[in-house]
């Protein structure tokens, strides 16, 4: 479970087939109507959510595949995956959407974003 944006404390969340169609509530893909913007969707059913989890992501429901028990969606970095129609998804876009347009202004703060990440700063040139 992530956060949405439109969530507040005290929400109830529904999940399960009968969930309304409302942010923050989780779904199966085969309940969401096409065009649906969602997010944390599984990729297999039961994984808790694999994909549209990053701050400000979410992925769009493109076309359903009732024969083949399928749902295409468009994920946040424009390709299209094909999963099952009995996954679950967060109805909604993730928080924190403009995280990166602020700049870090001084070195410790980049010195601590990528501590915690890889070896890959600072960059020495020359």
């Amino acid at each position: 479970m992530v956060a949405t944006e439109g969530m507040y404390t005290g929400q109830f969340i529904y999940c399960g087939k009968k969930a309304t169609l409302s942010v923050g509530n989780v779904l199966p893909l085969r309940q969401v109507p096409e065009g649906t913007i969602v997010c944390n969707v599984e990729a297999r059913p039961g994984d808790r959510g694999q994909f549209a989890r990053g701050s400000g992501c979410f992925a769009v429901v493109i076309a359903h595949d009732e024969d083949k028990g399928t749902t295409r969606i468009r994920l946040p970095s424009g390709g299209k995956k094909t999963v099952p129609s009995d996954v679950r998804a967060q109805i909604g876009v993730v928080a924190g959407g403009g995280r990166t347009d602020k700049p870090l202004l001084k070195a410790g703060r980049a010195y601590h974003k990528y501590a915690v990440k890889r070896n890959c700063w600072p960059k020495i040139r020359g």
